[in-house]
């Protein structure tokens, strides 16, 4: 059983993952052209079956979606892929991170 303390830490790290989704994924196309379209988690981020599928929701329906509107990227669902948008430049610096908070993609 867990304790009240692993429980708190583990929500915490879903918290974190899903507010550095949509920064991790314009870094990570930074390095590459094309993603699959799942979740970026952090070696040291452990996250149980509930709390992956609360992300992998998130990311589909909200996060990347909200990118794609914003011209940032380009999310081809059939696919399952993600790739850079005509905007993408605006938002990515050439090392793969951005300056700002976590408002990629964020409506205007």
């Amino acid at each position: 059983m867990e304790t009240p303390e692993q429980i708190s830490e583990s929500g915490g790290q879903l918290t974190t993952a899903l507010r550095a989704q949509k920064r991790r994924i314009v870094a990570a196309l930074a390095d590459d052209e094309t993603l699959d379209a799942t979740p970026i988690v952090r070696g040291d981020e452990t996250l149980c079956c509930e709390e992956y599928l609360t992300l992998v929701y998130e990311l589909h329906h909200v996060q990347l979606p909200e990118l794609a509107r914003n011209g940032v990227i380009r999310f081809d669902r059939r696919r399952d892929a993600v790739t850079r948008g005509p905007r993408f430049g605006e938002v990515a610096a050439p090392d793969g991170e951005r300056d700002g908070g976590d408002e990629i993609g964020e409506c205007e």
